[in-house]
């Protein structure tokens, strides 16, 4: 019975993640395992907690983050138990904060109150307290924080503006707990209080959402996107090189007449910097067909540093290079390697990393000024809020064909986006390669593109 209620606990969770319209069952989803600590039990004591707190986080991380598999085994070609056995190492190992902070909920709980009494501000209180610290300790695994689940509970996640994901955080699991008393322990003043948090969440909400609008900029800029369908283990090539160039160069056709076209992370899969023939024919047909400067992705060395960066370069209506931006937070197994000396002497497989880059480098062109946040960047909301009040929007571009068109990653991916554009009022738009792609307004309206189509236009502000 421990394992049912919880692994439906961790499946409610983490429902919306799949169909964001679910995110309801976040609201509720906490209910089976308090129902097994707290009514099922006949006794609760550090190694039930402990043990409960474990399992729980597991299967959260397990139902969040399974898009690895699919990384992984492009990847290695490892076989798929091995993959298996690793992800179910990696998730025991990430969930041990679960477990922990459950231990520290349980050990305030028995000192700070006589009676062994769940208390819903103190649960919600450590909750919160252990998704700020899973942010900030376990770094390069940013997700399963529950309140990406509201993405599109649009009335709700406007408080996002005030406190970020961690203020919603509190409010969910918060009201996840007093739900349950009101239902399993009979705590009938609970209507009161989960009506009073209810109507102060959705009142700051109404009133930031309609200070969001009245500020809002008159004026509308149009933005074209190229967006691809390019598998994985096409995308790289020799065949495909040619293809990627041809799709960045025909945009000029279908988008001249917006303000900047911006192509998806790494859309040319050539070295734009140290490969100058490539790079020169690309610079002299820009010249010749665009009307409107072009943002394009490159894995791109330096003169001066040795390896490659994942790079974002800015090219003029001319032909010529304005601006680069190299990802400064690398994904950890995707573009940086931990001990990948140990890996390859004693694996089959070639690990190596890509390098950070240094500086936040806002591009400009006529009267826009934006930042780019390379793929897994839109997951770091300290980051991409560092100077977002000096820019007009704020760019994604990504290349999620390594999860093999994974559902849950490219709404992990949207989810994060929709917050981005929320905590800092400002537009994200979104464009990728196998990727939910479109504009995110300052609101957290969003308008999805068909990304089976190549080229698409934007506007900055909603008619």
């Amino acid at each position: 019975m421990s394992f049912i209620l919880t692994v439906l606990a961790a499946i409610l969770l983490t429902a919306a993640n799949y169909y964001g319209s679910l995110y309801f069952l976040s609201w509720f989803a906490f209910l089976p395992f308090f129902y097994y600590l707290y009514i099922y039990s006949s006794e609760i004591n550090y190694k039930k907690i402990f043990l409960s707190g474990w399992n729980l986080g597991f299967w959260i991380l397990f139902f969040s983050g399974n898009f690895i598999y699919h990384s992984i085994k492009l990847y290695t070609s490892a076989p798929t138990l091995i993959i298996l056995l690793l992800m179910i190492l990696l998730f025991l190992l990430l969930s041990l904060i679960y477990a922990l902070f459950l231990l520290f909920y349980f050990y305030l709980q028995q000192k700070l109150f006589t009676q062994n009494k769940f208390r819903p501000f103190l649960f919600a209180c450590c909750w919160t307290l252990l998704e700020f610290s899973r942010y900030y300790l376990l770094g390069f695994f940013p997700i399963a924080n529950p309140a990406y689940t509201q993405a599109d509970f649009l009335s709700f996640i406007q408080l996002a503006e005030l406190g970020g994901v961690w203020i919603l955080t509190f409010v969910l699991i918060l009201v996840n707990a007093l739900i349950f008393q009101l239902v399993f322990q009979k705590k009938h003043k609970n209507i009161f209080v989960l009506s009073l948090i209810l109507i102060i969440s959705f009142s700051f909400s109404y009133f930031l959402q309609q200070k969001n609008f009245a500020a809002e900029r008159v004026e509308t800029f149009k933005i074209g996107i190229i967006t691809t369908q390019i598998e994985q283990e096409k995308k790289w090539s020799s065949a495909q090189l040619d293809k990627n160039i041809d799709l960045a160069l025909n945009a000029a056709a279908e988008l001249n007449q917006t303000q900047l076209i911006i192509a998806p992370e790494t859309n040319l899969t050539f070295d734009f910097h140290l490969n100058r023939y490539y790079q020169q024919q690309f610079l002299d047909e820009v010249a010749k067909k665009f009307e409107t400067p072009i943002q394009i992705g490159s894995l791109a060395a330096k003169d001066s540093i040795g390896g490659r960066y994942n790079s974002s370069y800015l090219i003029s209506e001319k032909g010529e290079i304005i601006s680069r931006y190299d990802k400064n937070l690398l994904l950890y197994f995707g573009e940086i390697y931990p001990l990948s000396e140990i890996l390859n002497k004693y694996t089959p497989y070639n690990f190596s990393s890509l390098k950070p880059g240094e500086d936040i480098n806002l591009f400009k062109n006529r009267n826009l000024q934006w930042k780019t946040v390379i793929c897994s960047e839109i997951l770091y909301p300290d980051y991409v809020k560092l100077e977002a009040e000096e820019i007009d929007f704020i760019v994604n571009q990504t290349n999620e064909a390594w999860f093999k068109d994974s559902r849950l990653l490219k709404n992990i991916m949207w989810q994060a986006a929709v917050f981005r554009a929320v905590e800092n009022r400002i537009p994200v738009v979104k464009t990728g390669n196998q990727a939910y792609n479109g504009i995110i307004y300052a609101s957290g309206e969003y308008q999805k593109v068909d990304s089976t189509v190549n080229y698409h236009i934007l506007k900055s502000n909603k008619e």
